[in-house]
């Protein structure tokens, strides 16, 4: 079983779970219920960064009456949901993987003591078992299963000179040519791009392509009622 190694960076927020008292973790894993709640669309919450953005802000909003960094849990309950989606295990297994993981770090302020090992995994049970968590992994793992994921895109427009016969009397006219630049990763993993030649009428096509689908998609979120649905941008 290879070792969970949590980078340093979120180690110190880590080891502060351990100082939460049993209100604070109830507190802490009620907030990052609440998140579900609020009206956002899966790249809120489906992405890294806004779901970091979403934990931090409902965590960090709680009140503290101890000096202990809700910010830093946060953060760190983030990276260690991140670890635990891409293997196979239950939130348990997981949870004593971070604490033998902590158990074996050099510095004192951090390592976890054996005594304490019980009841730290408790709170790590608690806090990873946040329904957010776990339904923001899934829709991950829903859009990125395929055997292409759009990354990114660009259009490139540029002028191409139409010579007539006579070639020394200069170009007769100037087509206008744009080139999408569609970059996406593979199954591999690889990042990779290609690129298609457009004209106007061709962007129009796209246009009315992309349109189309977002009004489906919209449609959608009417017909399913009280079901909610991810993948639609806000309004």
């Amino acid at each position: 079983m290879a070792k969970l190694n949590i980078p340093e960076s979120y180690r110190p927020g880590v080891a502060l779970i351990r100082q939460l008292d049993d209100d604070s973790v109830l507190a802490i894993r009620n907030a990052l219920d609440r998140v579900l709640d609020i009206e956002i669309s899966d790249q809120d919450i489906a992405s890294g960064k806004q779901l970091s953005e979403l934990a931090t802000t409902a965590v960090t909003s709680l009140s503290s009456k101890s000096n202990i960094n809700f910010r830093r849990i946060a953060e760190a309950l983030v990276v260690l949901y991140g670890a635990k989606s891409v293997k196979d295990i239950s939130v348990e297994e997981f949870a004593d993987r971070v604490c033998e993981a902590m158990e074996q770090l050099d510095s004192p302020e951090l390592k976890l003591p054996v005594a304490e090992r019980e009841a730290f995994k408790r709170k790590l049970i608690t806090l990873l078992g946040a329904n957010v968590f776990g339904i923001a992994s899934k829709i991950v793992d829903l859009r990125t299963e395929d055997e292409r994921v759009f990354c990114q895109a660009r259009i490139l427009t540029d002028l191409r000179p139409v010579f007539g016969s006579r070639i020394e009397e200069g170009p007769q006219g100037m087509v206008v040519v744009h080139l999408l630049k569609l970059g996406y990763h593979s199954a591999a993993e690889r990042h990779q791009e290609f690129f298609v030649s457009l004209d106007s009428d061709d962007l129009q096509t796209l246009r009315n392509l992309i349109d189309r689908a977002e009004a489906k998609a919209k449609s959608l979120k009417t017909s399913l009622g009280g079901i909610r649905l991810f993948g639609i941008a806000k309004e």
